[in-house]
């Protein structure tokens, strides 16, 4: 059986969460559908929108009015997949048509900003309840985003938890372990990420003669406003900004830090994280996790349990939990070993392909039940 799997960009480099689910399938044969082609297209064959020619202009056009592309249909045809699946909101409604007018099953998988931050935009709530009635299911990551799909007026019962999946062969646990490393942080600089918090948090320890190395990994928009707001503490001695990774790089530095920082926060214009893929990676690796308790960070961690978990705008918080870390004063060895534990039983990613291709056997059967 084939799944057509559709996103506009296909896919963004932060992206690798749903690379895991397309790489990995077993009883179905994916394909992949984008306006632009990115990055992480070499697994499978992806169809691009077309870019030149009177074809590439009417597709464009018809895809910034959010309508159906002929090159939509024209792909499905060839293609012939038994049902679409379609990453994030936005694009699970730019399906509608399209799985309308060819007959086929659509399932909408949602990751965050899709469920916090889109529907209040113009005219989100509206099509929402187009894709709510159209659509055939719908995959939240949590419990916590199932609930907020229901708030958007989605049904329950077309709405299935499948979380996040590693691949853990690639994430193996590091048996020795110290606190002098470097701490790190890994994301994408937005407001949501919180890294402002986690400089501010540098900078209380450093004024209380408690000096730690901060690494951060990313880019994007807020990059240079942090860059200038370390300097402006003086704090360039402490922290370093070493740009974008690939996802193997980010692997091998899991094993060379001490913690991983994830302070994230709600964004003015109520922007929330899903659930940072970076939680699981590290705690797989056994790198101790200090989280702030938003979004579905708490589904996952449990404070002094398996990771530390704080209240989300805290940088007070944030650096007595790094001194804590630092010090010893928690058993870091039980943390780290039951965080990989956490991860073996509820985050390897062939039992969610397995869940993933049930809901897919099981929507196609209904649809042609129909």
């Amino acid at each position: 059986m084939k799944v057509l799997h559709y996103k506009s960009n296909f896919l963004n480099y932060s992206e690798t969460f749903i690379y895991r689910i397309i790489a990995n399938h077993k009883r179905f044969n994916p394909v992949g559908m984008c306006v632009d082609k990115r990055h992480f297209t070499n697994k499978i064959p992806v169809y691009q929108k077309p870019v030149e020619g009177f074809s590439g202009l009417v597709n464009t056009i018809y895809f910034h009015l959010n309508g159906c592309l002929p090159f939509y249909n024209e792909t499905i045809q060839k293609v012939k997949p038994d049902i679409i699946h379609a990453h994030f909101g936005f694009d699970g409604y730019r399906m509608i048509k399209p799985a309308l007018k060819n007959n086929i099953p659509l399932i909408t998988s949602f990751y965050g900003s899709d469920v916090s931050r889109l529907p209040q935009e113009f005219d989100w709530k509206r099509r929402y309840k187009k894709l709510a009635k159209n659509g055939n299911a719908f995959i939240a990551i949590s419990d916590y985003m199932k609930q907020q799909l229901i708030q958007l007026g989605f049904p329950e019962n077309k709405i299935v938890v499948i979380r996040f999946g590693l691949d853990l062969s690639k994430f193996s646990f590091q048996p020795h372990y110290s606190t002098p490393r470097n701490i790190m942080m890994v994301g994408r600089m937005v407001e949501k990420k919180a890294f402002g918090d986690a400089i501010k948090a540098i900078n209380q320890l450093r004024n209380e003669n408690f000096n730690v190395q901060l690494d951060l990994y990313g880019d994007g928009e807020l990059k240079e406003a942090l860059k200038k707001m370390a300097a402006d503490l003086n704090l360039n001695r402490l922290i370093t900004f070493h740009g974008r990774l690939t996802p193997e790089e980010i692997r091998a530095e899991y094993k060379k830090h001490s913690m991983l920082l994830v302070p994230s926060k709600t964004a003015a214009d109520g922007d929330q994280e899903g659930l940072p893929n970076v939680i699981l990676e590290a705690m797989a690796c056994g790198t101790p996790v200090i989280a702030a308790n938003h979004a579905a960070a708490g589904e996952v961690l449990e404070h002094k349990q398996n990771g530390l978990l704080l209240e989300k705008g805290n940088y007070t918080a944030l650096a007595n939990a790094i001194k804590s870390i630092k010090n010893e004063e928690i058993n870091l060895q039980n943390i780290r070993h039951k965080a990989r534990k956490k991860i073996e039983q509820n985050y390897e990613i062939n039992d969610k392909i397995m869940s993933l291709e049930k809901l897919y056997k099981r929507t196609i059967e209904d649809f042609s039940g129909q």
